[in-house]
C-alpha cells in the first residue's frame, strides 16, 4: 500500500457520499511527510476544503483541556491526585446509585431506555461514595460521573438552560455516580472534563479560553483554535452533516449540529469536553508538541515526563474501556493492539471527536497524525474512517 492508495481511499469516501470533505496530515521521524485535503467546505456553494477551514473538534478539545491540567500540576499549583473537593467543594459527599432499575443489561442494552421517561435524579437508590473523586479519576475516566445509565440519562435530559460555566459544573455536583470513584470506567462525554476546565479557571484565575489561549494556542502558534469564533472565522467553518439514504444532508446550526449536542444555543460558555474549533494545521502544532516530548519549535509547554504520564495507563486499577485499550490522562492508549483489533502499534494514543475528527501518536513507529472532517453521525473514536485512517497510515508508515 502506498500514499496514493490514502488518497484514493479519502477520495471514495468524498465520492460516495461518506464525507463533504476532510485532510489529513502525517508526520514521521519529526518530518510532515503527507498532507492532503479532499472535498467541500459547503456542498451547497461548492466551496472546496482548505488547511485553513476550521473544523468542530468536539471531545478532541479533551486533549486540550488535559494538557492545561497538567501544565498546573507541573507548576505546583494542584497535584494530580488531590481531591474534587479541593477545587469544588460541592463535590465533597457524592452518592453512588445502587439501583437494580440503571443497571443496563448488556444482552438487551436499549432496555434501558424505558427508564427515560420517568427519570429523576432525586428519586436514585443510593449508597455513599467510598472516596472522593480525585484529578487523576477525572483524566482517566474513571470518576464515575456520568458514566452508566443515570449520568448518561441525565446527560439525555439536560436542557439549553446552564448560563456559565459553574451554572453547568453545580449541575454535576448534584449527578448520582454510576460507580464508586476508581472502580470501574465508561466514557465521561460532558461532565469529566467540563469539570476540568472549571478547575482550570478556579486555579489559575482566568477564564478557560484565555488561559488556553495564553499557554497553549500563542506558543503553538495555534492562531484559529478558540472556542469563541470571530466572524471572519465563521466565514471559514465548514458545514456539518449528517448521512441519510446514502446522501448528506447538511444539518449547520441544528440540534444535531454542536451546540445541541454540548446543550448550549447558543454557545456561551467553554467547555473543556467538546467545545473548541481548529483547523488541521493548528491541531497539527499540537501534535507535534506531544510527539516531541512537549516542546514546539524549541518552546517548551510541557516537560517530557508529564507528556510520558500521558500516555501512559493512569488509573487506580488497571481499568480496560474496551479490549486492549486503557485511559492515559486525557488520551486513549491501545496498550494491546491485538486484543483491541487495532492497526496501530502498542503503546500509541490519542483520542477523537463525535463528528469525525481524530489525531494520534505513535512513539513506537515516531508517528503524529491529524485526520478531520465533520459529520455528526461518525461516531468518534469508533468510526469506521477513523480505523480505517489508522490502518492506512500504519500499512504505509508503521515499522519502517
Amino acid at each position: 500500500m502506498t500514499e496514493h492508495d490514502i488518497t484514493a481511499c479519502m477520495q471514495t469516501y468524498v465520492e460516495h457520499r461518506e464525507m463533504s470533505g476532510g485532510a489529513l496530515m502525517v508526520r514521521k521521524d519529526g518530518e510532515l511527510i503527507y498532507q492532503n485535503k479532499w472535498g467541500m467546505a459547503n456542498l451547497d456553494t461548492k466551496e472546496e476544503v482548505s488547511y485553513d477551514s476550521i473544523y468542530r473538534m468536539m471531545s478532541m478539545s479533551k486533549c486540550v483541556t488535559a494538557v492545561a491540567i497538567m501544565q498546573l500540576i507541573e507548576s505546583g499549583k494542584m497535584d494530580l491526585d488531590d481531591p474534587l473537593s479541593k477545587y469544588v467543594p460541592e463535590f465533597k459527599n457524592m452518592q453512588v446509585a445502587s439501583d437494580k432499575r440503571y443497571v443496563i443489561d448488556m444482552k438487551n442494552p436499549k432496555k434501558i431506555l424505558l427508564q427515560v421517561p420517568f427519570f429523576k435524579m432525586e428519586k436514585v437508590k443510593t449508597v455513599p461514595a467510598d472516596r472522593e473523586i480525585n484529578i487523576r479519576d477525572l483524566l482517566s475516566h474513571s470518576s464515575g460521573l456520568e458514566q452508566g445509565a443515570v449520568g448518561l440519562i441525565a446527560m439525555m435530559k439536560m436542557k439549553n438552560e446552564d448560563q456559565i460555566l459553574e451554572d453547568r459544573v453545580m449541575r454535576y455536583s448534584r449527578y448520582v455516580l454510576d460507580f464508586q470513584p476508581g472502580s470501574a470506567t465508561n466514557y465521561s462525554p460532558l461532565a469529566g472534563f467540563d469539570i476540568l476546565g472549571y478547575i482550570v479557571e478556579r486555579v489559575s484565575g482566568l477564564r478557560l479560553e484565555e488561559y488556553i489561549q495564553r499557554n497553549i494556542c500563542e506558543p503553538l502558534d495555534m492562531k484559529d483554535t478558540t472556542f469563541f469564533l470571530n466572524d471572519e472565522q465563521k466565514k471559514r467553518l465548514v458545514h456539518v452533516y449528517k448521512r441519510e439514504n446514502e446522501k448528506l444532508k447538511d444539518v449547520t446550526g441544528t440540534k444535531d449540529d454542536m451546540f445541541g449536542m454540548l446543550h448550549q444555543e447558543p454557545l456561551q460558555f467553554e467547555e473543556g469536553s467538546g467545545g473548541l474549533f481548529s483547523t488541521i494545521i493548528d491541531y497539527e502544532h499540537f501534535g507535534e508538541m506531544l510527539y516531541n516530548q512537549g516542546t514546539y519549535h524549541g518552546r517548551q509547554i510541557l516537560k517530557p515526563e508529564t507528556v510520558s504520564l500521558m500516555h501512559t495507563e493512569a488509573a487506580e486499577k488497571h481499568l480496560e474501556s474496551e479490549p486492549g485499550m486503557v485511559w492515559g490522562l486525557g488520551m486513549k492508549i491501545r496498550q494491546n493492539p491485538e486484543a483491541a483489533k487495532s492497526f496501530a502499534t502498542e503503546g500509541t494514543y490519542g483520542w477523537s471527536g463525535a463528528f469525525g475528527t481524530h489525531f494520534f501518536v505513535s512513539p513506537k513507529d515516531q508517528i503524529e497524525v491529524v485526520f478531520v472532517t465533520n459529520r455528526c453521525d461518525l461516531g468518534g473514536s469508533g468510526s469506521y474512517i477513523s480505523t480505517k485512517v489508522e490502518e492506512l497510515v500504519f500499512d504505509v508508515w508503521g515499522g519502517k
